[in-house]
């Protein structure tokens, strides 16, 4: 899968918004007759506005980060190629017909401009326009440059491909050490989501229902209820966040835990806590 449009994303974002404030509504008509029902719909509300553009994000960033994987391999073929006397074109073109995953299919573009009349350098700018990733915009660059300004090739290739192949190494020790950090983020919400359950089920169903002078309660059983769910809605949706800054170092990368945490918030209020 390729990035999709400026203008399929925007069609993306306006359809989960519209979705998202369309059942908001519902659940506003709702609140009238049944607010612990309402509250439930507001929460679908927001999941269902969050979960295309996470969905979206989350397959174009494996199609970007499937792209940056193979980018070393396909440097160090090049640069065999030209070790063995082809010129730059030639060797781009002979690595174009291995298999590099989703980047092969980029390079085949970059020689079919060539083909039709383009330069190299041209398309490699279309390449780092096309693809929209900070790696690929750099080494487009640096690829420009080196054509243009000619030389061996050959070793600044081989470099450049040593020094990300240094990149890759340090980003994936980096993201199995933000892995535990991730675990220790839906830890801390499984315990807080303990703690409500137990304070809900335990200690205010209880004492409101005996109406002691000991514990005067200030409100109903349905209005605690209300304020621990979304004190539980909002925990799960901000841990979320932090959760995938954490690990991906985005914050949309977080909507996919922000949804799953206020899905399982849903799912204990439904099945676990009292109910009203």
């Amino acid at each position: 899968m390729a990035q999709l449009t400026k203008q399929q994303r925007l069609t993306v974002i306006l359809s989960s918004v519209a979705a998202g404030v369309a059942i908001g509504i519902m659940g506003v008509f709702t609140y009238f007759t049944n607010v612990i029902l309402a509250d439930y719909i507001f929460l679908i509300a927001i999941v269902v506005g969050m979960t295309p553009y996470a969905v979206m994000k989350t397959i174009e960033n494996r199609w970007l980060s499937s792209i940056e994987k193979r980018i070393p391999e396909l440097l160090e073929d090049i640069a065999e190629g030209q070790l063995a006397g082809m010129t730059f074109v030639k060797a781009l073109e002979a690595s174009a017909m291995k298999d590099y995953g989703p980047i092969s299919e980029e390079v085949k573009r970059i020689i079919s401009r060539t083909k039709l009349g383009g330069t190299i350098e041209e398309g490699f700018e279309e390449l780092a326009r096309r693809v929209n990733s900070k790696l690929v915009r750099r080494i487009s660059g640096i690829m420009v440059e080196t054509t243009r300004a000619g030389g061996d090739i050959s070793k600044i290739i081989r470099s450049l491909a040593a020094y990300l192949r240094q990149i890759q190494t340090m980003n994936m020790e980096r993201k199995a050490t933000m892995k535990v950090y991730i675990g220790i983020v839906y830890i801390a919400f499984g315990v807080f989501l303990t703690t409500v359950v137990i304070l809900v089920n335990q200690f205010f169903y209880p004492m409101i229902g005996l109406g002691s002078t000991i514990f005067a309660p200030q409100a109903d059983f349905i209005t605690y209820r209300r304020i621990f769910f979304y004190m539980s809605m909002l925990q799960g949706l901000f841990s979320g966040i932090v959760a995938g800054k954490m690990g991906e170092g985005m914050i949309v990368a977080g909507f996919k835990h922000a949804i799953i945490m206020m899905i399982i918030t849903l799912a204990v209020y439904l099945f676990i806590v009292i109910p009203p």
